[in-house]
């Protein structure tokens, strides 16, 4: 007991004189939260996007079944080399494979540089007003 006659806490310190935090806290004002910005969301810009990547969705297929059709062209290629014949015999059906290839992956390349552009173009339109 202290010299008042109140019971003091094991800190010292009398209840009476100094509040509790959960107190403070409560009796607190509350803080206004930041005020954001809405989004600035360019409706033209998300729908070239979304037009752009479904014809790069298309083109990734076509380009996947092409790829398909020149897979099968080389696993022909090596059963014929397998069954031991004469590479110089089938010269033109490895021609016409790699070359078929050759073309798929340039216009996968192509597909691929159209659809960056669309981003690149859209993302220079609007400078850097982000």
């Amino acid at each position: 007991m202290s010299k008042d006659g109140k019971q003091k806490r094991r800190g010292g310190k009398s209840r009476e004189t100094e509040p509790r935090r959960g107190t403070l806290r409560r009796e607190a004002l509350p803080t206004p939260l930041p005020r954001h910005r809405p989004p600035t969301i360019n409706d033209k810009k998300m729908a070239s996007r979304l037009a752009a990547a479904a014809e790069f969705a298309a083109a990734l297929e076509n380009d996947e079944a092409e790829l398909r059709k020149s897979r099968l062209k080389l696993d022909e290629i090596v059963h014929l080399l397998n069954s031991g014949t004469d590479p110089a015999s089938i010269m033109n059906i490895i021609e016409s494979a790699a070359q078929e290839c050759r073309v798929t992956f340039a216009r996968g390349r192509k597909t691929l540089g159209d659809f960056k552009e669309v981003f690149t173009k859209d993302d220079e339109a609007s400078g850097s007003g982000r």
